[in-house]
């Protein structure tokens, strides 16, 4: 499977750190240069000028996809931690379901609902994806998906995680997306967030959209908000077929050496 890592011109330390693990694993890799923040003069909604740079280096991606003919690319960004046992289904393409179009690699730390089985492939499980995790950082990419995404997303208005990864996005609703589990990648970040230690690079993108989990209600509160859920879901019949589907809820957890 061909490999591409976003990096920006300016970030050769971060393309440095992505190079070290990727020697190690004996992954074979090609830089996509990122599109630069300071470039970006259009405003899209209230989205950030770091997150357009960010969707237009995805977009780059999916475009080098459909046009090299391959069918499948794994996608990185520089600051990612890679879990030994990611470096194998780099290699070949042959341990994706037929039918998935989308592999979520990573994990944002955040909760999100999956289905309740999966499918055991080399050092993880694919779960249907059924609620939106965040994270454009590790994911591999079907050309036929990337060409739908590069259609559906000529006019973004929400982040490019956003627009991948919750299925309640015409941009990707119709697309089969799975997530690892474990998660074979992780932002740097996040691994220094638990060892309470500075990360060596810090965040690039400010975020103009911040997706916390919903408080914890009890009795009349909480039968209160799923009615409200449902009757508004009642409109949107994939929405309410999805939110009946057997599922299971967890902060997916990755994979540390």
């Amino acid at each position: 499977m061909r490999v591409v890592v976003i990096n920006l011109d300016r970030s050769p330390d971060r393309l440095a750190m992505f190079r070290e693990q990727a020697e190690k694993l004996d992954i074979a890799f090609e830089r996509l240069a990122a599109i630069d923040a300071a470039t970006i003069r259009e405003q899209r909604g209230r989205m950030t000028v770091g997150e357009i740079a960010c969707f237009e280096s995805h977009r780059l991606a999916w475009t080098r996809l459909v046009e090299s003919g391959e069918p499948w690319l794994a996608v990185f960004e520089d600051d990612v931690i890679l879990a030994p046992p990611i470096a194998p289904l780099l290699r070949s393409h042959d341990w994706i379901p037929t039918g998935v179009d989308l592999v979520k690699a990573e994990t944002f730390e955040a909760s999100t609902k999956v289905s309740p089985t999966g499918i055991p492939v080399e050092g993880t499980v694919l779960h249907r994806l059924l609620t939106t995790h965040c994270g454009t950082a590790g994911y591999m990419v079907s050309r036929k998906a990337a060409a739908d995404l590069l259609m559906r997303t000529e006019q973004y208005m929400r982040p490019v995680d956003i627009a991948m990864f919750d299925p309640e996005q015409d941009s990707c609703r119709h697309l089969n997306i799975v997530q690892m589990i474990p998660a074979l990648c992780i932002q740097e970040r996040f691994l220094a967030d638990r060892k309470q230690s500075l990360p060596q690079h810090a965040d690039l993108i400010a975020r103009s959209e911040v997706f916390d989990p919903p408080p914890r209600l009890h009795g009349a509160a909480k039968y209160g908000r799923e009615a409200k859920r449902i009757l508004g879901q009642i409109g949107r019949p994939r929405s309410l077929l999805r939110s009946l589907t057997p599922s299971r809820r967890l902060v997916v957890p990755f994979l540390e050496s």
